[in-house]
């Protein structure tokens, strides 16, 4: 027995060796258990998201293209997540600019996040800016998200706060 497993072990060092493609595909498939796999592999969803589909304008209805020229002029459209679990076809954009337009069952926008630039002032009632200005002068808003109460939004140090559909301060979120 001890003879026929370094016989299978010298085939195996031998087809390692010559670089066959079925070895490699083997090896390429095989999962690697090192201490440091987790920080080189991205987690699952991450991975999906940037290959959902075909990122082109003409995988989004027109009233979404016309959407991102019309606030999103120096952008493109990166990437287009559909999901049609609520009855309807949304959909989860992505900008090259980084932002992220998601769009309810209407193509309307339901949340907005642009980390890297702040959401642009055209999305923020006029009384929760102010607000925010007042309140926290050096933070922008980083993400706004539609409630059936009124408006969740997160600052750039990560905050969130939450308004009434009049744009009134009503607390924070912990």
């Amino acid at each position: 027995m001890k003879k026929f497993s370094y016989m299978i072990l010298l085939a195996i060092g031998l087809l390692a060796c010559t670089g066959n493609n079925d070895n490699q595909q083997m090896q390429q498939q095989a999962p690697v258990t090192t201490a440091q796999q987790p920080a080189q592999t991205p987690p699952a969803d991450a991975q999906a998201q940037p290959a959902a589909t075909a990122a082109t304008p003409q995988a989004v209805p027109e009233a979404i293209n016309a959407f991102v020229k019309q606030y999103f002029p120096n952008a493109t459209i990166a990437g287009v997540e559909p999901d049609n679990d609520h009855g309807g076809m949304e959909y989860d954009i992505y900008l090259s600019d980084g932002t992220e337009v998601d769009f309810d069952a209407n193509n309307q926008w339901e949340t907005i996040e642009s980390r890297a630039k702040g959401v642009p002032a055209a999305f923020i009632p006029q009384a929760i800016a102010t607000y925010v200005k007042s309140n926290y002068q050096n933070m922008a808003v980083a993400k706004i998200h539609k409630e059936h109460y009124g408006y969740e939004i997160e600052l750039t140090n990560g905050l969130e706060l939450n308004f009434d559909k009049s744009g009134q301060f009503m607390g924070m979120d912990d």
